[in-house]
């Protein structure tokens, strides 16, 4: 096994007053519990291969949490924190672990909403004025499951459009 990619993920959005202790756990334990105990599994086989890569997909959310957001984005900055962990545990055993947080993209889930009218606001924080491609994201992926990148590890990449920018 060469590659990993923890891209499962389930959102529900609603003030913080409105989060259920079962909506809680159910957003945590797909998000965040998920690519743990997947990883945890994952580790040694990449151990004795003698390296591999970990792409954890966290989410703008995830960096700088919004107010309906917060089971949601507790889990993707768990997952963030998950990746700078694991890539110090895999470090000195050439295991790259790195994450991918992306801002608004279009995909099944959210063309809809977009279509709509519904995103247009998370649409128009960007400086590009529009959603990103999922192409936008795989590509980043695909470089960082790759041979050509070897020393990036513990970091996380946010192809959100210049909505957010990070320090």
């Amino acid at each position: 096994l060469d590659v990993l990619v923890n891209n499962a993920g389930i959102n529900r959005q609603g003030p913080i007053d409105t989060v259920t202790e079962p909506d809680w756990d159910e957003i945590m334990a797909v998000n965040l519990k998920g690519p743990f105990l997947v990883s945890q599994e994952v580790l040694p086989l990449m151990v004795e291969a003698g390296g591999g890569r970990i792409i954890n997909i966290a989410s703008v959310s995830g960096l700088y949490g919004g107010p309906t957001t917060a089971h949601y984005a507790a889990s993707k900055a768990g997952l963030i924190s998950l990746t700078q962990v694991l890539a110090r545990c895999g470090a000195e055993h050439n295991i790259l672990v790195n994450s991918i947080s992306p801002g608004i993209i279009e995909t099944e889930l959210t063309r809809e909403e977009l279509r709509s009218g519904g995103g247009a606001g998370v649409v128009a924080l960007t400086l590009l004025k529009r959603p990103g491609e999922v192409d936008d994201v795989s590509s980043i992926a695909v470089m960082l499951a790759s041979d050509e990148q070897n020393y990036m590890t513990g970091q996380t990449i946010s192809p959100n459009g210049g909505s957010y920018f990070t320090d």
